[in-house]
């Protein structure tokens, strides 16, 4: 057997980032900037004030006090959007709102609350007013003929605002992959189907897609493939003419005589590896490259299908996009209540739910029934994956756990 960090290794080794493409800036957001974006003019565009008040020159209020303010008359306004024809004289002061052009001459602003009196003739101030007060920068944001992000980083909300503000248009973006998903074995049928003696419906595609979707990738659902070696080839054949960027199956990878993923995986493709990986659930995997595109073969059971996912293809899926979050760091949790975990010669991954600690103390973690490599009801409300070690048989009320969390990714 290979352990879980080992095989993970040997996987990302093989994989390559896909490339670029260009997006609408409205449909840039979560996506991975692939190179900075030029700006052509400065950010702000001119000094503006940053509140409702009145500009003056800072020298005009030196030995302003409460017993003895200075007045100013006031002989302008300026509101937002305008551009000031006159410069600002000496003694003077000129109402103005936030975002409007500060007036040649003016080199502070006093907000409305701040002034000791004001009316649309005259404004009285009680103390001195430093230069720059409330006045926002030209450039003080975006120097002009420079550029803004960073490639590799992730576009947020407030990268949206930001590149509209220079704007950009166009976001070149590294691609997303577009994962074919295929599962497996003659006792499968269609979701909608009613179950007949040795049928269970196909809930692995379902899930896969949606965990697919989730991290940001786009899912290819693919056709059944029975456990028929012809049927096999020709199924990945025809997937592989649709230009996947990975190729996920599940189920067929074992070492019965109709796991026959295997074997076509290894006929079809290159460097293809059938591991046993000492962790549970998921110790069978498949994984290499077909036709050049990287396959991952998934265990058919439900549980341990999704937790294969997020070990070896989420990974491999944010190299291919070039993010970071593909592999988490572990977070550390106290267990709520005792849970029994047979002794087994693999790393066992229990669903989980965190919960945050209301107190700002160490997360809580819930571990429900149902640990079974076949079961779904324990993972539906879990929200971590729980590290048990091989040697541990007990976790125990208040005992601190290892867990990954399966919700931290932002897609």
């Amino acid at each position: 057997m290979i352990n879980l960090e080992d095989a993970r290794k040997q996987i990302l080794a093989r994989i390559k980032p896909i490339g670029t493409e260009m997006v609408l800036l409205e449909d840039a957001v979560g996506r991975i900037i692939a190179e900075s974006v030029a700006t052509r003019d400065p950010i702000p565009p001119f000094d503006n004030t940053a509140m409702d008040g009145f500009v003056l020159k800072a020298g005009d209020t030196a030995g302003a006090t409460p017993d003895r303010p200075i007045t100013l008359p006031v002989v302008a306004t300026i509101e937002a959007g305008m551009a000031p024809d006159t410069p600002l004289k000496d003694h003077c002061a000129m109402k103005i709102f936030t975002g409007a052009v500060i007036p040649q001459g003016g080199d502070t602003v006093i907000p409305f609350e701040r002034c000791l009196h004001h009316d649309e003739q005259s404004v009285a101030i009680d103390r001195p007013i430093h230069p720059g007060a409330h006045i926002r920068r030209l450039g003080e944001d975006v120097e002009a003929d420079g550029s803004v992000m960073a490639p590799g980083s992730r576009i947020t909300p407030g990268a949206i605002g930001l590149l509209a503000s220079v704007g950009a248009v166009q976001i070149p973006v590294n691609r997303r992959p577009r994962v074919a998903i295929h599962s497996s074995g003659n006792e499968l049928v269609a979701i909608g189907s009613a179950l007949k003696p040795g049928q269970i419906r196909n809930s692995n595609l379902y899930s896969l897609q949606a965990r697919v979707k989730r991290w940001g990738a786009i899912p290819i659902p693919r056709p059944i493939l029975r456990d028929d070696l012809t049927e096999i080839r020709s199924g990945l054949q025809e997937t592989l003419e649709l230009k996947p960027d990975a190729i996920v199956t599940t189920g067929g990878i074992s070492a019965g005589d109709l796991d026959h993923i295997r074997e076509v995986a290894r006929e079809m493709g290159d460097d293809v590896q059938i591991r046993k990986v000492a962790m549970k659930p998921g110790k069978p995997l498949v994984d290499g490259l077909i036709g050049g595109v990287p396959f991952f073969g998934l265990p058919g059971n439900p549980a341990a299908c999704l937790v294969s996912f997020e070990i070896f293809v989420r990974p491999a899926l944010a190299r291919m996009e070039g993010r970071t979050d593909g592999i988490l760091p572990q977070r550390c949790g106290v267990l709520k209540s005792e849970r029994s975990v047979p002794a087994s010669d693999r790393l066992r991954l229990l669903r989980g739910r965190a919960t945050a600690d209301p107190d700002g103390g160490i997360d809580v973690i819930e571990i429900p029934s149902g640990q079974g490599s076949h079961l779904l009801s324990g993972f539906a409300g879990s929200n971590c994956l729980v590290v048990a070690p091989p040697s541990t048989d007990v976790l125990r009320p208040g005992e601190r756990v290892n867990y990954w969390s399966l919700t931290d990714e932002e897609a």
